[in-house]
């Protein structure tokens, strides 16, 4: 089933407007210095965050909108310069999202792309997600970390007015004092007036 065509079915089984805007939309949640820890839940806590680091106030979105998740980033940054680090260090990590009281994804392993030890969970991307160029005349060693992403085959719905959160877990992921990312991708819609006003 299309994302379009799922995104209304559902709109639809829920009484929600199936008319509306239709979009790509990204929403994105930021969780500042957690350490090292076992789990992290984003999209609970807005309080303090900057438009910068989050594009919501709450864990809904708005009685006009809907979303169907097809990517899922994830991403840390280094304190002292800012740099893309490798996420949670080279530990084994899952992932689970939570839309009203199901658990959606349950426990997807992220390995794949992760620092450089990753598996490509595709053709597109090398083994590993880093490449390291040694430069022979100042021998300086140049990496690039690629943040996780993950691609889902299913179309994942977030229904208008629905609370939702995703949830790493792992034995002791090392995040650090900087700062760590997730943010979710797709198709949406979003509120349109039309000729309302």
């Amino acid at each position: 089933m299309a994302q379009v065509s799922k995104l209304n079915y559902v709109d639809g089984k829920l009484g929600a407007p199936t008319s509306g805007q239709q979009t790509t939309r990204v929403l994105f949640n930021t969780i500042e210095a957690p350490g090292t820890t076992s789990s992290l839940t984003f999209f609970r806590n807005f309080q303090g965050l900057t438009n910068g680091q989050t594009n919501l106030t709450k864990n809904k979105l708005d009685s006009m909108e809907s979303m169907v998740i097809k990517t899922i980033w994830l991403s840390q940054f280094t304190a002292s310069v800012g740099d893309i680090a490798e996420f949670g260090g080279l530990v084994q990590q899952t992932i689970s999202i939570i839309v009203g009281n199901q658990t959606v994804v349950k426990n997807l392993p992220i390995q794949f792309n992760q620092g450089e030890t990753g598996q490509a969970f595709d053709r597109l991307h090398e083994n590993g997600g880093v490449n390291s160029d040694v430069n022979t005349a100042s021998t300086l060693l140049y990496q690039r970390i690629m943040p996780t992403e993950i691609r889902l085959l299913t179309d994942i719905v977030i229904p208008p007015q629905v609370a939702f959160e995703v949830r790493v877990d792992s034995n002791a992921g090392v995040y650090g004092s900087g700062a760590v990312v997730c943010a979710l991708a797709g198709y949406g819609k979003i509120f349109s007036a039309g000729n309302s006003f």
